[in-house]
Parts: C-alpha cells; structure tokens; sequence
C-alpha cells in the first residue's frame, strides 16, 4: 500500500468530526475504521472528542473526500474534495492561503446576498483568525 505523506487539515476539527459521525451512522464502526487505515479504537475516540494526530486527520479528510455524497446539495465533503485538490501541489502556506481566500469569497457572496452563513464557513472563517493570531503572537 503506497504511504501517502500527512497534509495540512483543510476542515476545523469540529466540521470534521461532525462530517464523518455523519458518514458512520449507517455503516459499522471497523467497516468504516478499516476504510480509512485507522484502528476502530482510535475511530471511536476520534467521535467522542479526542484530538487526532496530523497523519489521522488527513486519512479522516482523504476519506470523508472519497465518500459519494448523500445530497444534491454541496456538504463538506464537497469542500474537502474540492480544497484538498486545487491545493495538492501547493506548499502548505500557498494551501493555507488560497482557503483563506476561498473562506473570504463565499463569506462574501453568502452576505451579499443577504443569506446566512453557513456553519461549517464560520469555522473555516474562524479557524484562519485563530491562526493568523498565533502567528501574529509568535
């Protein structure tokens, strides 16, 4: 099985999280756990809160992205695929960027539009400030 080498998170944990209890609730833990290269235990810790090492999150992201939505409607598997793929040979800050820029844009147009935003953008909005802060403080 080729290694494939951990790449940043595109998601906030929490949207993360929430995206694959979603995809597990009609399959069987191992199944799932089996899919992703992951041990069950480390799966089910995952759900119930605990932080997942850099290599375990982009597993969960790689797969949440390979899953067939369920929706007609974009979910965040859209955006996983979506991100993960336009930023793929990017370095790690051009990827950071470019999903700040992505975050900013469909803030924008979801606003302009007099719409509310979005959950999952709020995080993706929120994750970048928190980090643009560390940045700034260290």
């Amino acid at each position: 099985m080729e290694k494939l080498s951990a790449r940043p998170p595109v998601l906030p944990e929490s949207v993360l999280r929430d995206a694959v209890a979603h995809r597990v609730t009609d399959r069987s833990l191992r199944r799932c756990a089996r899919e992703i290269s992951i041990s069950p235990n480390g799966l089910r810790d995952f759900l119930h809160g605990a932080a997942p090492r850099l290599s375990t999150r982009s597993k969960l992201e790689r797969w949440l992205a390979a899953q067939t939505p369920d929706e007609k409607a974009p979910n965040v598997a859209h955006v996983v695929r979506l991100v993960g793929d336009l930023t793929a040979e990017l370095s790690p800050s051009d990827g950071d960027n470019l999903r700040r820029e992505i975050t900013r844009y469909l803030t924008g147009a979801y606003e302009s539009r007099k719409q509310a935003v979005p959950k999952w953008l709020k995080e993706l909005s929120e994750l970048d400030s928190a980090a643009a802060r560390r940045l700034k403080l260290g």
